[in-house]
């Protein structure tokens, strides 16, 4: 197997723009040369074993443009994610509403356990560590969640003859809204996350899995996907791009604890 250093010393003599931070990887399971544009925009060349310096020198060559547009995508979209300081008055949003954290001691009058909102648009949580305030939160995010993409999630099992499908809603990292697991799990699972998006991009994530959970023949996006998408929400490709832009902007649990930095 060649070394990565090998192809990183070919590609120098395109000089490539510095801001690209340009990485070569050799992967052995890999049978063609491909690019991958990282959010943030650095460039990932994924070179197979055994492969020729100069032919990957001419790949990259030839998808110059593809890269820069890539690249200035990446970062005009960068993550730009905020981080809550867990106090009093810091603000939460959920499914179209926006809630302000109040720390009690114990529960108020008419609310059995924390954390929980009031139709007055206050957040209870029980006062106590950072980490555990932000733990109750998301658990809060978690709960309402699940609740909302059983409900939703109905009509299109119903619609799509879907049958058995279970729903899960979980921390899927920084880079996933959701997904869906085939058999034998067949389940459908959202980001918690998703839940502090507009309720309209909080559809769209449920519609793209649910279009999965139908199986459809071919490519995992491909052509009988994209139809029953068009069938249940024809305007989802503006809504894709919306989610680009707002998502980046959205909480996943960034907070300022005591002696971390940020």
């Amino acid at each position: 197997m060649n070394s990565p250093d090998r192809y990183q010393t070919a590609l120098a003599t395109l000089q490539l723009p510095d801001e690209w931070q340009v990485d070569v990887a050799v992967r052995p399971r890999r049978r063609r040369v491909g690019i991958e544009v990282k959010p943030g925009g650095a460039v990932a060349v994924l070179v197979p074993p055994l492969a020729d310096p100069e032919q990957i020198v001419r790949f990259v060559r030839s998808r110059r443009r593809w890269i820069t547009e890539k690249v200035d995508l990446a970062v005009r979209l960068a993550p730009d994610h905020p981080v809550k300081e867990l106090v009093n008055g810091d603000e939460f949003d959920l499914l179209g509403q926006r809630y302000q954290l109040q720390l009690v001691a114990t529960p108020p009058a008419g609310i059995e356990q924390l954390p929980a909102a009031t139709a007055d648009r206050i957040l209870y949580a029980r006062a106590q560590r950072p980490e555990q305030v932000r733990q109750a939160i998301i658990g809060w995010y978690r709960q309402v969640g699940l609740d909302w993409v059983k409900r939703e999630g109905r009509q299109y099992e119903q619609d799509g003859r879907i049958g058995g499908l279970r729903y899960e809603v979980r921390d899927l990292g920084r880079h996933r809204w959701g997904l869906y697991r085939g058999e034998p799990k067949h389940i459908t699972a959202l980001h918690w996350a998703v839940f502090g998006l507009p309720v309209h991009l909080a559809e769209y994530v449920l519609v793209h899995e649910q279009a999965h959970a139908t199986r459809p023949g071919g490519r995992a996006h491909g052509a009988a996907w994209q139809r029953r998408m068009n069938l249940w929400m024809p305007d989802w490709r503006q809504r894709q791009l919306e989610l680009a832009e707002v998502g980046r902007h959205c909480w996943l649990g960034d907070c300022r604890l005591p002696g971390a930095a940020v």
